[in-house]
């Protein structure tokens, strides 16, 4: 079997080792073909979320750096293996960088799979998907999201079988190599995994006294100019209005700077309420707010920080909100594990088609729901109250019938890829063995 593997590890992470360890033994031992990729070693750059792998190099990332050796050992692959650590119930910031970039091998255009929209595929047949992660210690919600984590991934990238192994403390290693073995014989039947179910999202929601200031973080790359922006701003505005003192800072701008990430982590230690706004990039969050989040609980954990409120505002390019459940999930284990108190999100569907980064105020009616919305989300918060369901529900319906949106999408990108003189490559599969 052809098997790319995408280590995740962090280079001091010795249960971590352990894990890669034993497992790249076992796939030597049954004399399989193996390209693995230590990710923490290689040149990866951010995915830019500007889609020009499908619009003005279709195919092929517009980075050129080792995601496209990535992406094109992926192609030839049997068997696609992710290892890393369970952060919060998700991926480590370091193997979401690389996933963020898979995007390149499927298409733009959109198809319906279990009653959802998902994007279409480019190449005839993909990998097959095993992800081995590890914990200090056994958590069963982390390994619910974890779970479906690997399972909604299995699904936009088309693994006709996945399987999900958790690796818990620092067994005796003939319980590790048994575990490792159990998972590749699962592959090897072809015997996926249970459809896993997630936690409630808002099971242990915070009421607090009310905040006397909000920071809000924007973790989109196309900051100022995004729909994570003009969500988490309309929303800043409400709680504005109501006294509270707000300030907005862009995590993407802020990452590779020493000065602007102390200043960050300053910032949110002072802040009654933190409000991160975000896409979702391949059914998570993108790799940057993890690894943000990584930065965050590293900090909180030295310093001994607790208290603030925290709360998400989650936009998706699908029009069914249920894609954001995934990522939301994160958001309530990291609180869970850092001492942040949750007091809920609002999800939207379709968020690129509705407002792509225009100020809600100047949009009109289709986004009277949406405004109204954050409007009661605000004056929740504002009160120290968590964001009432009826928030939630004046925006789970989509503002455009599925069946017309992946109509009127699949017509955008071929506009878009018209402007770049590539509409003829929209199906280009550059990687193709």
């Amino acid at each position: 079997m052809r098997i790319v593997v995408l280590d995740g590890s962090a280079a001091n992470d010795l249960p971590g080792q352990r894990t890669v360890n034993a497992t790249l033994a076992r796939l030597a031992a049954q004399n399989h073909s193996v390209h693995t990729f230590t990710l923490r070693e290689l040149k990866i750059g951010n995915c830019a979320g500007d889609f020009f792998c499908w619009v003005r190099s279709p195919g092929q990332c517009n980075i050129a750096d080792d995601n496209r050796h990535i992406a094109a050992a992926i192609v030839a692959a049997d068997l696609l293996l992710y290892l890393t650590p369970i952060t919060f119930g998700g991926y480590s910031a370091t193997l979401k960088k690389a996933v963020d970039h898979q995007i390149q091998n499927i298409a733009p255009f959109f198809t319906t799979r279990n009653g959802e929209t998902h994007h279409t595929r480019r190449y005839a047949r993909y990998a097959d998907v095993l992800v081995i992660g590890w914990q200090p210690e056994p958590d069963p919600i982390a390994e619910a999201i974890f779970r479906h984590l690997v399972w909604r991934n299995s699904l936009n990238f088309y693994a006709q079988t996945w399987h999900c192994e958790i690796v818990t403390g620092d067994p005796p290693e003939a319980a590790l190599v048994s575990q490792i073995e159990s998972a590749l014989a699962a592959i090897a039947r072809r015997e996926s995994d249970p459809v896993p179910a997630l936690p409630p999202l808002d099971s242990n929601l915070a009421r607090r006294s009310p905040p006397r200031n909000a920071l809000l973080l924007v973790g989109s790359p196309r900051t100022r100019k995004s729909t994570s922006y003009a969500l988490g701003e309309h929303l800043m505005q409400h709680l504005s209005a109501r006294g509270v003192q707000t300030e907005t800072i862009h995590i993407y701008t802020s990452l590779s700077n020493p000065q602007k990430m102390h200043t960050l982590l300053t910032r949110i230690d002072s802040a009654d309420l933190m409000v991160l706004a975000f896409p979702i990039y391949v059914d998570s969050l993108p790799a940057p707010v993890i690894l943000l989040l990584e930065r965050l609980a590293a900090h909180r954990a030295a310093h001994s920080v607790r208290g603030a409120g925290f709360a998400a505002l989650a936009n998706c390019g699908f029009p069914e909100v249920q894609h954001t459940a995934n990522a939301l999930a994160v958001c309530t284990g990291f609180a869970r594990m850092t001492g942040f108190d949750w007091q809920g999100s609002l999800a939207l569907g379709a968020g690129e088609g509705l407002v792509h980064g225009t100020p809600l105020n100047q949009l009109g009616g289709r986004t009277i729901p949406l405004r109204h919305a954050l409007a009661l989300a605000a004056e929740s918060l504002a009160q120290g109250q968590p964001i009432p369901p009826a928030a939630q529900s004046l925006i789970s319906k989509p503002f455009i019938p599925a069946w017309l949106y992946r109509l009127l999408g699949g017509i955008g990108w071929r506009q878009q890829a018209r402007r770049w003189g590539v509409q003829a490559l929209l199906h280009r599969t550059p990687y193709q063995p």
